[in-house]
This record gives C-alpha cells, sequence and structure tokens, in this order.
C-alpha cells in the first residue's frame, strides 16, 4: 500500500497534468452526535449541508461532489466502516467524518479516503462555538475547496494574492562528495563538504507550472570540501573552495513542499597538502572555473525556516575535467519580504 504522501502526489500528477481529467468525490452520510449520544434522525444533515457548498460555482466542472443517499446508506463510524462503503459503492474518493455537538462548541472532522489504496488522503478539521453550526460547514467547505483548488491545483484557481517581493534566502548545507570515475577516483576520495550563502527571490509566485506557483531566486554559495587519497597512495589532503552562482528555479507542491533545479557557474581554488614517502611535504595550488547542476528538495518546518535534501554535480574545467557529486542536507532561514497580501 502506498504511503498518504504518494496518494497526494499522484492525484497532484494525474489529475493536473490533464485538462480534461475530472475529479469524482462523493458524500457520505456524516455522523451527528449530540452530548455525546449516537446519530440520531436526521443526523445526516451535515453531509447535506456541507454538499451544497460544494457545488460547481466553488469548484468548477472537473469536480463533481456527489451525495449518497443517506435512506439507504448508513453513515459510516469507522476507516472500516468507510472503506467497505467505498469499495461497495465503486465510489474512486469518499468524504466521510462526523460532527460533534456539546452544550458550549461544535466540533468536525472530516476525512477523504481513496478507493484505489483503501487509506486517508487528507482530514480536515473545523471548531466553533455552539450557536454558530453554519459557520462550522462553511468552514469545513472552504478548507475542502481550498485543498482541491488550491493544493491539487483542479478547478479554477483561487483568488490570487498580490507576489512576495524581495526576500532574502539563507542556505547552509552539510553533506558528502565523491568523485564521478575516471581517473580522479581512483586517486581521491571525498570526505565532507559545507555551505553556506544568500539567495534573492525577486518575486514569488513568478509564473505557474501544471498548475503549481513557481518562483526564481538567483544567489551566491561559499563551499569548502576536503578529500584526501585513495588507500595505497602517497598521502595527501586536499582543500577546496569553491564560489558559486547559482540560478534556481522551484515549484510549490502545497502542503510545505517544493522541488527545484539550479544551474550555474563556479570558481574553485584548490589547495593540495601531501606528504612524499621520500621527500619533503609539498603544497600546490590550483585555479579552475567549472560549472554546477543542482537538485533540490524543500519542506518548511515554519515560515521562516525549511529543511532539505540538495544533489549538486560540479564539474571542475581542468585538463581533465573532474566530475564530483555531492549529496547533502540544507537548512534554509527565510528572512522578511517587501509587499505580498491578498488581491483586491
Amino acid at each position: 500500500m502506498r504511503t498518504r504522501a504518494a496518494v497526494l502526489a499522484a492525484l497532484i500528477v494525474g489529475l493536473s497534468a490533464s485538462s480534461v481529467a475530472a475529479l469524482d468525490i462523493y458524500l457520505a452520510p456524516i455522523v451527528y452526535q449530540d452530548e455525546g449520544k449516537a446519530e440520531a434522525a436526521g443526523g445526516s444533515a451535515p453531509a447535506g449541508d456541507l454538499a451544497k457548498r460544494l457545488g460547481p460555482d466553488r469548484l468548477g466542472d472537473r469536480v463533481s461532489v456527489r451525495l449518497l443517499p443517506a435512506a439507504s446508506t448508513a453513515a459510516p463510524q469507522t476507516f472500516i466502516d468507510a472503506a467497505r462503503l467505498c469499495e461497495s459503492q465503486s465510489c474512486p474518493y469518499m468524504l466521510y467524518g462526523y460532527v460533534k455537538k456539546t452544550s458550549y462548541s461544535y466540533y468536525a472532522e472530516i476525512k477523504l479516503i481513496a478507493h484505489e489504496d483503501k487509506q486517508v488522503v487528507t482530514v480536515f478539521i473545523a471548531a466553533d462555538d455552539g450557536d454558530h453550526y453554519e459557520r462550522l460547514i462553511d468552514d469545513l467547505s472552504a478548507k475542502i475547496v481550498q485543498y482541491i483548488r488550491g493544493d491539487l491545483g483542479i478547478g479554477p484557481p483561487l483568488p490570487r494574492e498580490l507576489p512576495a517581493r524581495n526576500l532574502l534566502v539563507l542556505p547552509s548545507s552539510l553533506g558528502y562528495w565523491t568523485p564521478m570515475g575516471g581517473e580522479w577516483s581512483s586517486a581521491l576520495a571525498g570526505l565532507v563538504s559545507a555551505s553556506s550563502g544568500i539567495r534573492l527571490i525577486p518575486q514569488r509566485p513568478l509564473y505557474s507550472l501544471f498548475s503549481r506557483s513557481c518562483y526564481l531566486a538567483v544567489g551566491v554559495d561559499l563551499e569548502y570540501q576536503l578529500g584526501m587519497n585513495q588507500p595505497g597512495l602517497e598521502s595527501f589532503f586536499l582543500h577546496m573552495a569553491r564560489l558559486r552562482i547559482p540560478a534556481e528555479s522551484f515549484m510549490d507542491l502545497g502542503n510545505g513542499h517544493e522541488i527545484g533545479l539550479g544551474l550555474g557557474p563556479l570558481f574553485e581554488v584548490d589547495v593540495m597538502n601531501q606528504a612524499h614517502e621520500y621527500g619533503q611535504a609539498e603544497t600546490k595550488a590550483t585555479v579552475v572555473p567549472g560549472f554546477s547542476v543542482e537538485a533540490l528538495y524543500r519542506y518548511a518546518l515554519s515560515e521562516g525556516l525549511s529543511l532539505g535534501m540538495t544533489n549538486i554535480v560540479d564539474v571542475a574545467l581542468y585538463s581533465r575535467a573532474l566530475f564530483t557529486y555531492s549529496p547533502r542536507l540544507t537548512l534554509v532561514v527565510h528572512l522578511g519580504q517587501q509587499g505580498g497580501g491578498q488581491k483586491p
């Protein structure tokens, strides 16, 4: 069985990639509990109230939300009940859950289940005081619409926010590196790689691709790498200082996830300290240009902090080019922004 993240990825890729694909969601009767008692007559009313708010006027013609008949369908109270109902009714996706009323509050939890994978894709939660049932249902429907139109990118685009401008980002990374084949691999072994840099994002978002928001970043990185000889060779340590000037493009996948690609020139200064077996130790310095290619993934821990994985291939243009691969963990600090906000 695929993970919840894999199900979400299948939804985004499979449905966003086609302009004619439709998302069919069925809405099961919703359990209604009053002061801890089981569902009573008319308790499935929340499903009908929710269905009225999830029509084509809000979701467009590529998404349909259909109400399963309460008269012939019992409200599922557990995941097993929901999975069986989803199977018996041949629902590709189904919403189910409950609304609980106490003497002073409402609490609702609605889950989206995928028929193919038999698991919950996402959960919508809302709460309000005991005098505002309609506002509770409004909140639930707004979150479902936000998920379908915003996170999945299906249906009419959400009201556009004014782009944030002149964002500054500070990435730092720590990882490993290794030569990629050739004579370099037989002589040189990578040990550690550490870098720190700065990025300027002129405008975010800048453009859209497959209904996903994208932006560009430019900046510089300063990096230190340490290498040494392979076993059996004369002992040496190679100290490498690199200056990268990358241009990066990122795509927002929703829920704090984003992926990116980067490309740019680099300038490398190498200092090799070699201890000869029969002779004096010596130090050699070399300066070479080159270029780098990056593949990036980030997850937002908070508004100001992200953690991710960076994979970099560097090409240092010696007489025989040195190709190196470096995977590393990256910590990204997001500084303040200018502009942004809801478009009137």
